[in-house]
């Protein structure tokens, strides 16, 4: 039997226009929701008791958009003040199910002298909604809300169930009390599109089926301390050497170096039809070094890390490249005299599994269909590309929901000052997951 909604022009018209007469909307939505802190109390740095429940003052305001498009809706916490908005639309009972995913909290916004407007001011301009989180991720959660409020709208009924979350904890990997507790409470479904902003730039989403493997990692090297007068003494064999001190600042370079070659490797080496050459990194983001309990430079500094954040091809397991990135560190320190015989430590802090979707399955085609539609058609190709970063379709497939990433923002400005998103992506993105959720999920006949 054919869908319904494929052979009526008129209802498909419908929705979209009911999504257009929500731009105003929805861009005053997502400022609201911006103004709501919504920083994940985990996050290294945070002040927890400070700052706990702002995620689940965001997860309330998703939980009145999904009940005014008509769903029921549930709060799931594994922890308090960290609360999930769970939202279902039943179906007729005669389609698939779909779920649209994304996530509540937000990373810190230091540095406020930076932004040209406060960053929890949720700022609207005639093109733009700025502010943190725009871009990651609350404008791909409002998107999804005010496309199931089109939905009812138009009078669509489904015939699968359209499942909705807004969770918690996806900046730190807090799957277990985001994502994993929304299934585990039985807000599942037969595929997931997860809202994430799938442009680095601020074109029209692009379809992402596939998604690095993550690797967080530390460093550590040990040196040996003496005074700043002693340097040159410590520094030459010739002299003195490592038996009066070792400036582990020195020592952390023959690492950096190495791992900085195994980056240049993976640009030449590990290739993907979906990421631009050297899209694949291991970022050195934090380095401290000193004389322990001591920052005054009047020492050598006897211990020293650098924090690194790995995303590695997709097609790779993080088992692999776990060993690799060892073994390149014991190749670098096999050639010192010092770290021979003080090896760094590796302290393995989050370790996140790449995705790929399955091959031909079909939300990617119904996503990619309509996206094309709503953009006029064939003439407007859909983009696949695969996405930034690391997101939560990763739990949700090994939770046995399979899915895409297609979202609006400008991943160029996540995590970054003056962070945004055009409100156009916004209404593609809506408009997109409601023909999405009509053709995956089914219509059911006009009564």
């Amino acid at each position: 039997m054919e869908d319904p909604a494929r052979t009526a022009p008129a209802r498909r018209e419908a929705v979209l226009q009911a999504v257009e007469g929500y731009a105003s909307a929805m861009a005053k939505s997502l400022s609201d929701a911006i103004r709501i802190p919504s920083v994940n109390p985990k996050y290294p740095g945070q002040n927890y008791s400070n700052i706990v429940g702002a995620e689940e003052d965001m997860s309330s305001l998703m939980a009145d958009l999904y009940r005014s498009a008509g769903a029921a809706v549930e709060m799931v916490a594994v922890e308090k003040g960290r609360a999930n908005a769970c939202a279902r639309i039943t179906g007729t009972g005669e389609g698939q199910s779909l779920a649209l995913n994304g996530h509540v909290d937000v990373v810190p916004a230091e540095a406020w002298a930076r932004w040209e407007r406060g960053p929890f001011d949720g700022q609207i301009t005639d093109e733009a909604v700025i502010g943190r989180g725009a871009t990651d991720m609350k404008s791909g959660l409002i998107a999804h809300a005010y496309a199931a409020k089109a939905l009812r709208d138009a009078g669509i009924r489904l015939r699968g169930d359209l499942v909705m979350h807004a969770v918690v904890g996806e900046e730190v990997g807090d799957h277990l009390a985001g994502t994993s507790a929304v299934l585990e409470a039985g807000y599942g479904a037969d595929a997931a599109i997860v809202c994430e902003p799938t442009n680095v730039y601020d074109g029209p989403p692009v379809v992402s089926p596939t998604a690095p493997g993550l690797l967080w990692f530390s460093v550590t090297l040990v040196g040996k301390t003496a005074h700043a007068g002693f340097r040159g003494h410590a520094l030459h064999s010739t002299l003195d050497g490592h038996r009066l001190g070792v400036n582990a600042v020195d020592k952390m370079w023959i690492v950096y170096h190495a791992l900085r070659q195994l980056e240049d490797e993976w640009a030449h080496r590990d290739r993907h039809p979906l990421f631009v050459p050297g899209h694949f990194s291991i970022l050195p983001g934090v380095v401290r070094a000193n004389p322990e309990g001591i920052e005054v430079p009047f020492f050598l500094s006897d211990t020293a890390t650098i924090e690194y954040c790995a995303l590695h091809h997709p097609d790779r397991s993080n088992d692999e490249v776990v060993d690799e990135i060892r073994r390149a560190v014991e190749r670098s320190c096999a050639s010192d005299p010092w770290l021979r015989d003080h090896q760094p430590t590796i302290d393995w802090k989050l370790v996140w599994p790449p995705y790929v979707t399955s091959p031909g399955h079909r939300i990617v085609e119904t996503v990619i269909n309509a996206h094309q539609e709503v953009l006029g058609g064939h003439d407007a190709n859909a983009i696949q590309g695969g996405f930034f970063g690391v997101c939560d379709i990763t739990w949700l497939e090994r939770g046995g929901v399979p899915g895409i990433i297609y979202g609006p923002g400008v991943a160029k400005t996540a995590h970054a000052e003056n962070e945004y998103v055009p409100i156009h992506q916004m209404i593609t993105a809506a408009k997109t997951y409601a023909l999405a959720a009509m053709d995956y999920c089914g219509v059911a006949e006009e009564e």
